[in-house]
């Protein structure tokens, strides 16, 4: 009999967290519906970049769909993060290497926004900072450490994902994935 007991109040515990978790990503209540790629950590190869609008640190208004076309390397990175620190030379000098041949953007991830300007500045970072200070971009991309990478093709679908400092030679070849010519 205590068996019994104990294995109804299992299953209702069970439908009763399965009823809230379905809740939390479809919200018929609040018209919001949470894509299953952000559920579960984030876009994967091949599916689309979520979108967004943020600032820069220096206050200018950003658009992932204005570089619609473009291949766009998205970098998840913090100014206490020292792998993130590692990367930032090798972005400045892919930049310098293959001028115009892609989009580079950096989002500041949970970080002092004075502390971040300022890493950016003495790192000679010429790429728009993405103050990220309400999260919703590191969410939509799933991130909960950095550095993390996407490397975004001219079609707005994920190429490559990084979470940790890629190696150079993959960070080369991702590179050169979305940066190849489109098909005629």
């Amino acid at each position: 009999m205590l068996a019994a007991v104990a294995v109804a109040v299992v299953v209702v515990v069970g439908v009763i967290t399965w009823v809230a978790v379905a809740r939390s990503h479809d919200d018929s209540s609040t018209g919001t519906v949470v894509p299953a790629a952000v559920r579960n950590g984030g876009p994967r190869v091949g599916d689309p970049a979520p979108a967004f609008t943020i600032t820069t640190l220096d206050g200018k208004t950003v658009n992932l769909a204005d570089y619609r076309g473009k291949p766009v390397v998205l970098n998840f990175w913090a100014s206490w993060c020292n792998p993130c620190r590692r990367e930032f030379p090798r972005f400045r000098d892919a930049l310098t290497a293959h001028p115009g041949t892609f989009v580079m953007l950096g989002v500041d991830y949970k970080d002092i926004a004075s502390d971040a300007r300022d890493f950016a500045r003495s790192q000679h970072a010429t790429w728009p900072m993405l103050d990220d200070s309400a999260n919703a971009v590191s969410a939509a991309y799933g991130i909960r450490a950095v550095p993390q990478t996407f490397f975004i093709r001219r079609d707005g679908t994920i190429a490559q994902r990084f979470y940790s400092e890629p190696k150079p030679d993959d960070f080369a070849a991702a590179l050169t994935e979305i940066t190849r010519p489109p098909k005629a």
